[in-house]
């Protein structure tokens, strides 16, 4: 199987071992583009990287400092952290980042729409997630067809709308969609392709929907919204959100938080849910966003499953779930090992690049940082 990269995060990839050479090569390829052209700001004497928490939390420590090597010298890393037991074993800043700045996230943001819903559906603002478009677009829009009005939430939390979208390669309409008129009407005005809930569909209309969804019934944005239920309780530090021309927050897209506020994100999953003695996202709600919903590819579904906007699949001998966005921004989170793993990384450097720098995100923490924990 091929590796497919989406313009925000991964579309499918088979598991087993062709695909981890791969990443591998990818990996050295970046590391090697970083090495001969003299623009880059490679480091030739890497700092001596010390974390004197990784042993005592089960992490060989001379490992882990290879992996942040690794990163330094790469130039393709902005933030790593490494968290395990609820403590941030280590944590490194690169090409100008340190913990206070903000990192475009890009699809990660799906994962924080995603649990978004789960919280609104436990303080009864939408009944279930099979509640449909019909419920909540009638005053968004001038007519819903009747078909499109039938699709449910839980189609758009699994990409499976029926509603086309180009989201990579050449003809990727992400810019088409973020310069038309109006965002909305844009996604609605697509034809219905296939029966919702029947075909994977990689899709940042999909998920700009849900945040409209929210929107609409919560009577605020999704940032707003996020921040007394979600940001607020968790301590998060300054956070953005871009919004369409209608001012609806992009439901995919455009979230912008601090590396430790993603660390935040991903023990709060691992932990289902639950915040100190608090109940930020209902358990139940983690539990279903974390498991299979639909697969990628209908043509071997051994390969990394989707949830509600998280993507599952092996870390190794451990399952393990991630939010993925644009050229290499991660929250890895392996429940078997008690771990969460943050990466971001520059997204600024043209698609091709892209490419390069979440395979080499990836590949850090897969072959880097997971085998230095015991």
């Amino acid at each position: 199987m091929m590796t497919r990269l989406s313009r925000w995060g991964l579309v499918s990839i088979s598991r087993g071992e062709s695909s981890v050479e791969r990443l591998r090569l990818l990996a050295a390829l970046a590391l090697l583009f970083c090495v001969l052209v003299p623009t880059c700001a490679c480091d030739s004497e890497p700092t001596a990287f010390e974390f004197p928490l990784a042993d005592q939390h089960g992490i060989d420590e001379a490992r882990l400092a290879e992996a942040y090597t690794s990163a330094q010298r790469s130039h393709t890393i902005n933030s790593l952290l490494v968290e395990r037991h609820g403590v941030l074993v280590a944590e490194g800043y690169f090409r100008g980042y340190v913990a206070d700045s903000l990192n475009r996230v890009w699809s990660v943001t799906k994962s924080f729409t995603s649990a978004l819903i789960g919280i609104a559906i436990d303080e009864g603002y939408i009944e279930s997630v099979d509640q449909t478009l019909a419920d909540y677009l009638g005053s968004v829009v001038d007519e819903l067809d009747p078909e499109k009005g039938a699709i449910t939430i839980r189609h758009l939390l699994t990409m499976s709308s029926g509603l086309p979208w180009i989201e990579e390669g050449e003809d990727s309409e992400y810019t088409d969609w973020v310069s038309a008129p109006d965002q909305v009407e844009y996604i609605l005005e697509k034809p219905l392709v296939y029966e919702p809930g029947t075909q994977f569909d990689y899709s940042d209309g999909s998920a700009h929907l849900v945040s409209v969804v929210l929107s609409e019934a919560t009577g605020t944005t999704a940032l707003d919204f996020a921040r007394q239920h979600l940001f607020e309780p968790l301590g998060f530090g300054p956070t953005e959100w871009w919004v369409d021309n209608r001012g609806y927050n992009f439901g995919g897209v455009g979230l912008g938080i601090r590396s430790r506020d993603m660390i935040r994100f991903g023990r709060l999953y691992l932990d289902g849910g639950a915040f100190g003695t608090s109940q930020i996202i209902p358990s139940e709600w983690v539990g279903a966003s974390t498991q299979t919903q639909i697969s990628p590819n209908l043509s071997n579904p051994d390969a990394w499953r989707y949830g509600y906007f998280w993507w599952l699949g092996d870390c190794g001998t451990h399952d393990c779930f991630w939010a993925s966005g644009y050229a290499g921004q991660l929250i890895v989170v392996v429940p078997g090992l008690d771990l969460v793993v943050v990466a971001t990384s520059p997204w600024d450097g043209g698609r091709l690049r892209a490419m390069d720098t979440w395979a080499f995100a990836f590949n850090l923490i897969m072959s880097e940082v997971l085998p230095a924990v015991r």
